[in-house]
């Protein structure tokens, strides 16, 4: 029983870091445009027709699970002509040195080369390539359907991409995501309206994560206070074997 004491310690001072390294890195990008937190999960894993213990319980292991928030953040008015937001499902398409990934962080910039990119350089994607702008001086929109209009002309698509299993996508950085097996092939987002001059906040929520912050201050010392416990009995029996009889 001392050991199961031990055990469920160590676990719940594990689980309280990991807790805490995990809001640490949400509340580190509350203000990164298309931002999806992450949450941590318990799962109680049991063995199914296993024996039972003393107490008629049967045995169990714990799994901490990690998954994404893919729910959309608040739509915020900029103003700039390169800042886009995706009101509904589904990412924008990037090119980066690694291959195609997908992002949901719409504050793009015009290249030297009228290309639209991200901050980091990548190119933004359409539907026959990089979205580009030809002329120095003109002037463009975008419409609801992703339409790049060039003056009075239409030109490319923006190309906007889902995926059957969102939790299957893998992270990649602060907002880019690489498809995987798992996630499956990319889709068409074609319900998905797009929002010029606007930017997705990111879904992260103060006010919850302070209430989260405070029980896992909670659970850390009940893990402390249970470690006491224990230290202290360990130190009773030592010293009762030490004593001579």
């Amino acid at each position: 029983m001392q050991q199961v004491g031990w055990n469920m310690a160590t676990y719940m001072g594990m689980r309280a870091s990991q807790e805490f390294e995990l809001l640490s890195h949400n509340m580190a990008n509350a203000s990164t445009p298309g931002f999806k937190a992450e949450l941590l999960h318990l799962w109680r894993l049991e063995v199914a027709d296993g024996p039972t213990d003393s107490l008629g319980q049967t045995p169990a292991s714990f799994l901490n699970v990690r998954s994404r928030d893919y729910t959309q953040g608040s739509l915020h008015a900029t103003g700039n002509d390169t800042d886009f937001a995706l009101d509904g499902s589904g990412f924008f398409k990037v090119e980066t040195p690694q291959g195609i990934r997908y992002t949901r962080n719409g504050q793009f910039r015009l290249t030297n080369d009228r290309q639209l990119a991200t901050k980091e350089g990548y190119l933004v994607q359409g539907k026959s390539g990089p979205i580009t702008l030809n002329a120095i001086d003109q002037n463009f929109y975008m419409d609801p359907e992703g339409g790049v209009h060039l003056d009075k002309s239409l030109g490319d698509q923006i190309a906007v991409a889902d995926f059957p299993n969102l939790q299957g996508l893998a992270q990649q950085g602060q907002c880019l995501f690489a498809a995987t097996r798992e996630s499956g092939s990319e889709i068409e987002a074609l319900a998905t309206k797009v929002r010029q001059g606007e930017i997705e906040e990111s879904n992260f929520d103060p006010t919850a994560e302070i209430v989260q912050l405070i029980n896992i201050q909670r659970s850390f010392e009940a893990y402390l206070k249970v470690l006491d416990t224990f230290t202290a009995k360990d130190r009773k029996v030592i010293e009762e074997i030490g004593t001579p009889a």
